[in-house]
This record gives structure tokens, sequence and C-alpha cells, in this order.
């Protein structure tokens, strides 16, 4: 799985949700090329010139332009040919990316003009280019999000259970998670027969949102391992908490090696993944706790190494920043306070350095410690 890569934005051009209006996908014009208020007069149009040319007592005194009504068959056959092109999933059919702004896959060889009456010969599959796979992307950070190729999954066409299995197998992205461990974070307080029939549900609803065209029984992305599941993610697939933990990696290994640009670099970078506090909508749920407060301490302790290396390179504004998210995300992480403290004093910035210490003693006070005592160290 690639480590780095956009965030593309929910709302921005190019993106539509998988599960809305997913039994509609093609590869034939955009919705923008032909309006759809105007098709229906449009081929209402056609039909009428046809019939006013072939019908009708006055039909040889007012003899229709040949080329023209040529020109109007060949623009309907090509209309109605466009829904006949494989969809997005199917094997060897190209991926299609909507909206302005986005590159369509390349069209396929103009099909030759059929004559009216004439059935148009079903092209195999398998003489179509080969089909390139979507690229792949969740986060977990702030808020659990994915995205199949230009395609963000809307997860409210399936149910609350279903979600969650998903979010539970996409913080185990990679490994098998058994069954009875689904069941059990999922459904506890009910019995095992009836739990084993609710995965199964849901594993078929999030298999249908995320794969509406895959062939029967091959599943690609939630796949069956023994007496588990696993979320198979493809190689250049991008998840923000191993993107993360691979810069928190390289910083470290950077920091060890001597190389101190490298190290402040992927401190950056892990910071720059972590964008909120992990899976919120899971509230208080059991089987995510331990792994939430070992990324929000890891986190905080990454801002507060980066405004430490920043003070030592001599930018304490940028030491500010750190410093601040650091806080952000663990409010009662001492060693932040005093990092900010320090980085207004070399900014020459004693008020705001004054506020701060106001601020971390409103903090302390709040927990029953007493300000004037000695400075803690480490996370409260």
């Amino acid at each position: 799985m690639s480590a780095v890569a956009p965030k593309p934005a929910a709302d921005g051009p190019g993106y539509h949700p998988i599960g809305r209006g997913a039994d509609h996908h093609t590869t034939g014009p955009e919705s923008t090329d032909v309006p759809g208020t105007d098709v229906g007069l449009w081929l209402l149009g056609i039909a009428l010139h046809l019939i006013q040319g072939t019908g009708g007592p006055d039909a040889d005194a007012d003899e229709p332009d040949t080329e023209a009504v040529r020109s109007s068959v060949r623009r309907l056959l090509a209309l109605l040919d466009a829904d006949d092109q494989p969809t997005a999933r199917e094997p060897g059919a190209h991926p299609h990316r909507h909206g302005r702004g986005t590159t369509a896959a390349p069209a396929a060889p103009a099909a030759p003009v059929r004559r009216p009456g004439r059935r148009r010969p079903q092209t195999p599959a398998a003489t179509h280019r080969a089909e390139r796979t979507a690229r792949v992307a969740i986060w977990c950070f702030g808020g659990f999000r994915m995205a199949i190729g230009d395609r963000i999954v809307d997860w409210m066409k399936i149910r609350p259970r279903a979600r969650a299995a998903m979010r539970l197998l996409a913080m185990r992205a990679g490994q098998p998670v058994h069954r009875e461990a689904l069941m059990e974070a999922l459904w506890p307080d009910v019995r095992s027969s009836s739990a084993t029939g609710n995965l199964h549900v849901a594993i078929s609803s999030l298999r249908g949102l995320l794969e509406p065209d895959r062939e029967r029984r091959q599943p690609r992305l939630v796949v069956r391992t023994g007496d588990a599941y696993l979320l198979n993610l493809p190689a250049d697939a991008y998840l923000d908490t191993l993107a993360f933990q691979t810069a928190l990696t390289r910083s470290r290994q950077a920091r060890s090696a001597g190389d101190t640009d490298s190290a402040v670099g992927g401190l950056r970078e892990a910071l720059a993944s972590y964008s909120g506090e992990l899976l919120p909508e899971d509230g208080p749920a059991e089987w995510l706790q331990h792994d939430r407060e070992m990324y929000r301490r890891q986190a905080a302790n990454a801002a507060a190494d980066l405004a430490a290396a920043e003070l030592t390179t001599g930018n304490p504004r940028e030491a500010v920043a750190a410093a601040e998210k650091c806080l952000i995300i663990d409010a009662c992480h001492d060693a932040g306070w005093h990092l900010l403290i320090r980085a207004h004093q070399h900014l020459g910035a004693p008020a705001a350095a004054e506020q701060v210490r106001r601020r971390y003693a409103a903090m302390l006070s709040s927990l029953g410690i007493d300000a004037s005592g000695p400075s803690l160290s480490g996370s409260c």
C-alpha cells in the first residue's frame, strides 16, 4: 500500500458516491453533453422528421433531404449504442472519470453505423482493452471516508452495523479478522446464530456497495479467508493510518542516522496525515479505544518533537505552530506548553508567552494541580 496520496475533496469536481446511483454506470457521453431535459424532445423531433418523410398522402410531394435523415439516424444510433457499452467494473471495461476537470478513459473504436432493424452483434468482453484497477484510498482520522477511483463511497446506503464492520476491517487492513471477533465487537448481546446471520448480511451489503459490478462470488476488496474476513487493499492503495506510521518510522530512522532534515520532514508528513481523532463516529466503542489513544499520543508527541526541532534550527514561528497543534491534540501535554512558551520568547513576544503561561496554569488548576509547584513532564 502506498503511504502518500493526495486527499480528494468529497464535494469537489469529479466525485460522486458509489452507492448513489450505483445501478447506472456508463462509458458513453457525459450527462453534460446532452441536457437531460432536451433528450426526449430531440428524439421526438428525429422521429417526426422520419415519419413526415416516409408516410402520409403528401410523402411524394414533400420529399425529405436524404442526407439530413441519414445524419439524424446516425446521431440517434450513436446515443443508443452508448447504453450498450460495458460498465466501469466489467472485465475489459475502461474506468471512466465523471465530472469536469477529469480525463475520461480512452474511447473504444467507433462501431460501424448499423441500419434500422438490424441488431448490433455483441462484442465479447475479452476483445476490449485490459481493465485498469481503480485507486483505493481510505481515511480513518477525523472521520471515516473511502474513495474508489473518482468516486466517494456513500455509506448511508448501508446499515450502521455494516458501516462499523467496514471501519473495523479498515483498522486491520491486510490482516484477517476472525468472524467471532467481528460478532463480539458489533453484536455482543446477540446469540451466536443470529449474530452470524447479521454478519453475513453486513458483509454482503459491503460487497454490493464497494463492488457493485463484480462477478458473482468473486469479491476483491472484502474477502473471506477461512473463518475470517479481510480487507484486501491493492498495492497502491492509500491508508492514512499506514501513512502516519510510515512517516514516524522514517523520521526515527533519519534521526538515528543524524539526518535532521529528513527527520523533521517525516514528522511533518505524519502530522499532515493525522487530521483528527481516530474514527470519531464510533464513540466509546471498546474495540477502538486502545488504537485511538495510541495514535493520539503518538501524534501529540510528534508535534512536540517537531516544535523542539524547529526551535533548535532557529524557526520559532514554525515551532509555535507545531506546539499549538500538539496542544490541540492533547491539551494536557506539558512539554507542548513549555515549548509554546519558549517559542514565543524566541520570537520576542513576552506578552504572548505570558498569556500561554496563564492558560497553562488554568489547565493545571482545572485538574486540581498547584500551578506554582514543580513542572510536570510528559502528558497529563
